[in-house]
């Protein structure tokens, strides 16, 4: 009687096992067609951010540090006083660097070098007002003081609108291709069993000031700006079962 019971309890576990494997099958066992489809588009930038530096350098640290705080206080003061409306400001960088002389033995301390960067964020214009801006702050900057433009950086502040747009190409590429392949080879589409999906990063490049100092010019102080365009690239995969 116990020697009936326990085959029947494994004929039992036996046929579950058997009917969870026909209700999941994996996917490497289905027939199906993988595709792929890419979109990008490209939306016009809307915001900025502008790195600024302050950079002086001597003998004394507490005089190159007082210089430098000064000077920097100046230039916060004139970018303030553009009245700029939602401009923000923000401190990225500080440092004091020890200027060595290593011809001396040991080598010792001649001087410093301060460095103080500050980040001027303007998010939520059109084009044109936007470039307008761009130009009269780093023009008040130099004014007032400022030595180093490290980079200039446009971008678009929201962008969920452009990515699902891309979105929208990519997939209803994907889904063609699908097709396509489908009718070529003779089957039929029964329904998706895969759908994933990943952004191409492509950021755009900075505008780049890079010098050991901007010797500020009253003819050179406000550069021409064109803010450009953003790309958004995604791409989406997809897998559909076949019968």
């Amino acid at each position: 009687m116990r020697k009936i019971f326990i085959m029947t309890l494994l004929a039992g576990v036996f046929l579950n096992t058997l009917v969870v494997s026909a209700k999941s099958v994996p996917a490497e066992e289905r027939n199906l067609i993988l595709t792929d489809g890419t979109a990008e588009v490209t939306g016009k930038n809307d915001s900025v951010r502008i790195s600024i530096g302050v950079v002086t350098e001597g003998r004394s640290l507490e005089m190159v540090s007082a210089a430098n705080m000064d000077i920097t206080g100046k230039v916060l003061l004139a970018v303030k006083s553009l009245n700029i409306e939602h401009l923000a400001l923000k401190t990225t960088d500080y440092r004091v660097i020890p200027q060595r002389d290593y011809k001396a033995k040991p080598p010792k301390i001649k001087g410093y070098e301060v460095h103080n960067g500050v980040a001027v964020i303007l998010e939520g214009f059109a084009p044109d007002q936007l470039s307008m801006h761009t130009s009269i702050v780093i023009a008040k900057a130099l004014e007032n003081g400022a030595n180093n433009i490290h980079s200039i950086k446009f971008y678009i502040k929201d962008r969920t609108l452009l990515e699902n747009e891309a979105l929208a190409r990519a997939t209803r590429q994907a889904v063609i291709r699908a097709e396509t392949l489908a009718k070529a080879a003779g089957v039929k589409l029964k329904r998706i069993v895969s759908l994933s999906t990943y952004p191409v990063h492509k950021p755009p490049m900075p505008t780049m000031f890079r010098s050991a100092g901007i010797q500020a010019k009253t003819e050179a102080m406000a550069p021409p700006m064109e803010s450009g365009e953003s790309r958004i690239r995604v791409q989406v995969s997809l897998a559909y079962e076949i019968e």
